[in-house]
């Protein structure tokens, strides 16, 4: 299936830019996979109607709340796939990422982009009161 937001060539690594972690720890197959890619288009698109029809600017935004949502689903995974602890010749360190955490500040993100895109403004006029 082919994607219908993040259509240009390395959107895998921009997710995994999001997320903090390298080709090693998630591959581009595993991002690849339509439970995640075309579910989280399928998640933004849903919340922004008339997706197709964006100009420039809001198609940027609506590239970026897909990413959000791709990494906010990976985010499920991410124990699995990165070790608690890092060990070399000369130190031992234990990696403290709290993927849940992460994965509610990436929709937290997800939804301020979608707000930059769906927002309606509406100019209400002020009433004021007079001493009577």
């Amino acid at each position: 299936m082919t994607n219908r937001v993040l259509t240009e060539d390395g959107w895998q690594k921009r997710v995994r830019n999001i997320l903090g972690v390298d080709e090693a720890y998630l591959p581009d197959a595993d991002i690849e996979q339509p439970d995640i890619i075309s579910v989280a288009e399928a998640n933004v698109i849903a919340l922004v109607p008339g997706y197709a029809d964006l100009d420039a600017d809001k198609r940027l935004w609506l590239e970026s709340a897909t990413v959000c949502e791709c990494a906010a689903l990976l985010c499920y995974s991410m124990p699995a796939r990165v070790p608690v602890r890092e060990q070399g010749p000369h130190f031992t360190r234990d990696v403290t990422q709290d993927w849940g955490i992460r994965r509610e500040e990436l929709e937290k993100e997800r939804n301020i982009l979608i707000g930059k895109i769906t927002a309606a403004f509406v100019d209400v006029p002020h009433f004021g009161r007079t001493k009577g």
